[in-house]
């Protein structure tokens, strides 16, 4: 039987994109989004809020255990970033986005453990290049990422005697739209399905992928002393 694969934040960007992309290769995805209107966007799209109650997430994933018999793998997608000088940022502000991108994923992964643990399965945690690096007027968004690369890190050492790997995948600028972009620019978006097929179809995935044209000085500018980066993060941010 092909795999069972939950997607969270696929109204559009890099979760419509994957669930699309990893239907037309046989598996059985199952895409959710937090509006109505955006139901009929994809086959088997089904209504999920990540803002939602642990109860009602709860009762979510029964009905899709009821319905395909269990969930393989769960991709936690669903995410926004939210701009603006940290200064400016209301508590408001500072709990809706944590609310997304840090409570959601812990909220469904919370659901999911259950059954997974069972049978073993795989989570993919989509955070950002800015959850290992911080810039300008998006630090509540790096916090809210940071925060989920602490959570993976040790939820994936708690599950190893479960058979349930964590990966986090970190990507860089995508040509979605993020962050409202007017005109969208950054890597092919395809770039990122093909990564997440690659790691479903991996016996041994790796604990992080870095992904998009940027990945790559990133990942080399990381490996510096912390003095180095600095200096640099330093210079390229100094007139923002």
């Amino acid at each position: 039987m092909s795999k069972v694969v939950l997607i969270t934040g696929c109204s559009s960007g890099f979760g419509y994109i994957t669930a699309k992309y990893l239907a037309k290769r046989g598996l059985t995805v199952i895409p959710s989004v937090r509006k109505k209107s955006d139901l009929a966007k994809l086959p088997n799209t089904v209504l999920l809020d990540v803002t939602w109650s642990q109860l009602k997430i709860n009762r979510f994933i029964d009905s899709v255990i009821e319905k395909y018999g269990r969930v393989d793998v769960l991709i936690n997608n669903a995410g926004y970033g939210h701009y603006s000088p940290l200064e400016n940022i209301t508590d408001l502000d500072a709990k809706k986005q944590f609310e997304t991108n840090f409570f959601g994923p812990l909220k469904v992964i919370r659901a999911v453990l259950p059954q997974m643990k069972k049978k073993g399965g795989l989570i993919i945690n989509v955070s950002s290049l800015l959850g290992l690096f911080v810039i300008p007027s998006l630090g509540i968004y790096s916090a809210s990422k940071y925060s989920l690369e602490a959570y993976s890190a040790a939820l994936r050492l708690e599950l190893q005697k479960n058979n349930i790997h964590v990966t986090v995948i970190n990507p860089d600028r995508f040509a979605t739209s993020f962050g409202h972009q007017e005109k969208p620019t950054g890597s092919d978006p395809i770039l990122f399905a093909r990564l997440i097929e690659k790691i479903l179809n991996s016996d041994h995935p790796k604990d992080r992928y870095l992904v998009g044209k940027e990945s790559i000085p990133i990942s080399i500018l990381l490996s510096l002393p912390l003095f180095i980066r600095e200096a640099v993060f330093k210079k390229m941010f100094s007139r923002v």
